[in-house]
């Protein structure tokens, strides 16, 4: 192949300024792909590992985490405070044996719009004595509760799938316990196998 013929030459001064913001536009266009496309990696491999259920779900927007509470704020408490940006439920977090508070919470509110209101306004106030910190939750434990509960069904429905298939061959007859195999799906499919 003939090399490319080398570019024209434009000797106005402007045409290098319109050059240099091309040039930028097309850096930045470049930088954000890059960090796009690092991300999606990042995703898919901490989907691999398990620790996130799909690479594509993204944490919930109407949800925010708030840290330094005192032990002695309750979730009514924070219903009440939150609540002058919109319906909002609160969940603060505590020890499982003692019941004490872990001095965090998450506040759930129905719309967007309304947590980005709480998040500008709430973020550094006083309650009860703390400075609190707001930030939008990044957890995914409502996604994994969706995710673990459609693969359960998946499973079991698989299960009876096989059941039903073992029935119908007519060759030794297992029931839709045996093929499931445990206690934890047991109650499920019999339930269900008899519905």
């Amino acid at each position: 192949e003939p090399p490319s013929p080398p570019p024209e030459r434009d000797d106005r001064p402007e045409a290098d300024d319109d050059i240099v913001e091309e040039d930028e536009a097309t850096i930045e266009e470049a930088e954000r792909a890059t960090h796009a496309s690092q991300a999606k990696s990042r995703a898919v491999v901490l989907e691999m590992i398990g620790d996130i259920p799909d690479a594509d779900m993204k944490p919930p927007d109407t949800s925010l985490f708030v840290c330094k509470l005192n032990p002695n704020t309750q979730d009514e408490d924070l219903e009440i405070i939150f609540s002058r940006f919109g319906p909002c439920t609160a969940n603060i977090l505590r020890d499982k044996k003692t019941g004490d508070s872990l001095n965090y919470a998450f506040i759930e509110f129905e719309t967007r719009e309304s947590a980005e209101m709480a998040y500008e306004k709430m973020n550094n106030v006083v309650i009860d004595d703390r400075r609190i910190k707001c930030d939008f939750s990044q957890s995914a434990h409502d996604q994994w509760k969706q995710f673990k509960l459609g693969n359960r069904e998946k499973l079991i429905d698989k299960r009876r799938a096989q059941a039903a298939d073992l029935a119908s061959a007519g060759g030794g007859v297992a029931s839709s316990t045996q093929v499931v195999g445990g206690n934890d799906y047991q109650r499920e499919v019999v339930d269900k196998w008899n519905a």
